[in-house]
């Protein structure tokens, strides 16, 4: 195999005619924003490789790994750029095997539900975690005595994934089921580490 070689605008070249850009993008108040990505990525006939977003309040941001064949590269960047903007910024750095590895680098944090049932982790919560491609890593579940002098329950789920999540969107989904189910949900994370997740 050949090696690859940094082309003017700074992306690698593959023996197949392709080449690897990481293409960052961040902003506030676009909601579709990973869905328009995702059109021009296919527009230009590029394949995402790897991917990592986050949002939080207003503001977002995210890593993109794409492989795009030379002949669409430049129209590609021309496109996207040309969406640049005071609340939308996108920028382009070249692309390997590393960066992928390190896109797909697990986001943990971890998830705390309190009720006064036994069964405070009910399927449904299962069901939420899978929906938006959230693994349970670890599981602690301990009874205590809440300020009622009642016997309350606590279960504590370290959760991770590999895939494209929105912080917000995740905790808005567990509180609401919360309410149905009658429990307290926290999530507890790391704002900074997110940061650099990304």
């Amino acid at each position: 195999m050949r090696n690859t070689t940094a082309n003017e605008q700074g992306s690698q070249h593959s023996d197949k005619g392709d080449m690897e850009v990481i293409v960052s993008v961040s902003g506030t108040d676009n909601e579709d924003i990973i869905i328009t990505l995702s059109e021009i990525i296919n527009r230009f006939n590029g394949r995402l490789q790897a991917s990592r977003f986050h949002r939080m309040d207003d503001r977002f941001s995210g890593l993109f790994y794409v492989s795009i064949n030379i002949a669409y590269f430049g129209p590609f960047r021309a496109c996207l750029e040309s969406l640049n903007s005071k609340r939308l910024q996108f920028e382009f750095s070249p692309g390997n095997a590393a960066s992928s590895n390190a896109l797909n680098d697990k986001v943990a944090f971890d998830i705390e539900l309190y009720g006064l049932r036994d069964k405070v982790l009910d399927v449904e919560i299962f069901k939420a975690l899978s929906r938006n491609q959230l693994v349970v890593d670890e599981l602690i579940r301990n009874r205590y005595i809440c300020e009622s002098g009642k016997a309350a329950y606590k279960v504590k789920l370290q959760v991770s994934t590999d895939y494209i999540f929105d912080i917000d969107e995740v905790e808005r989904e567990l509180q609401l089921l919360a309410e149905e189910l009658g429990i307290h949900v926290v999530i507890n994370f790391d704002e900074d580490e997110l940061q650099e997740a990304i």
